[in-house]
């Protein structure tokens, strides 16, 4: 039809797989099926586009249960990428006034986190351009635990106890490198939790994300940035009812 109509025909075909629930068979007559609507008023539209797209690789089948949503819903979502939010913003709240001090101080931890953005990007793009979309997930949820992770190294917790310059610059150095990388981090995100990512620009003083210009870079854009709160994005689900 496309040759009829004298139209070039497609470069490229996103053929996904066939989803199941809980092993079976997705069936109406039976009753085996997720009502999505119903699923995102119990969580959310960002959590569910995230285990679609992070369970499933393109072209083969996969299962839907609750139990393994749940699995990457806190591990992922809530534990690592929520952690990451709330550490960052209430750590520049209570130890820099809300503001993003200026990082003066860079050694090799800094150093360390900076050199695997760029390794992250690069390869998160290829992965999304060969639709390889979990996989890319997989690659920007590990650079979200590194950025965890050198918040346990820096402990910027004890460096705010240390009124040296020296152990000041390095509060604030920490302060911006957690900031700047959960910056690049919901950049890579915004395509899959649209909704989440413009909660944490809105958190971080950053308007919508509108281009995709100087972006993936990084930088000190949020130098002097006035942070504001954001709600918990992904709340914990409450502990089953007692029989």
């Amino acid at each position: 039809m496309l040759h009829a109509c004298g139209l070039p025909p497609p470069k490229t075909l996103l053929v996904h797989g066939w989803w199941s629930v809980n092993g079976a068979k997705m069936s109406k007559s039976t009753g085996n099926f997720i009502d999505p609507f119903e699923f995102c008023r119990n969580w959310s539209v960002d959590a569910l586009r995230y285990f679609l797209i992070r369970e499933m690789a393109v072209g083969a089948d996969s299962d839907f249960s609750l139990e393994q949503f749940l699995v990457r819903y806190n591990s992922e979502l809530a534990n690592n990428l929520g952690n990451l939010v709330n550490r960052t913003l209430n750590m520049t709240a209570r130890f820099a006034g809300g503001v993003v001090p200026a990082a003066e101080a860079a050694a090799e931890p800094e150093r360390e986190l900076q050199a695997l953005w760029p390794q992250t990007r690069d390869e998160v793009l290829r992965l999304n351009a060969g639709l390889q979309f979990h996989l890319a997930l997989e690659r920007t949820m590990t650079f979200v635990t590194a950025t965890n992770a050198y918040i346990e190294k820096r402990a910027p917790w004890k460096l705010a106890k240390d009124p040296s310059p020296a152990g000041q610059a390095l509060l604030g150095t920490s302060l911006a490198t957690m900031a700047e990388a959960l910056r690049l981090a919901v950049a890579l995100l915004a395509p899959v939790v649209p909704a989440t990512t413009e909660k944490v620009r809105a958190g971080l003083g950053l308007p919508p994300l509108t281009s995709w210009a100087g972006e993936l870079d990084w930088g000190a854009r949020l130098t002097g940035a006035k942070f504001g709160a954001v709600d918990i994005l992904f709340p914990k689900p409450p502990p089953p009812a007692k029989p």
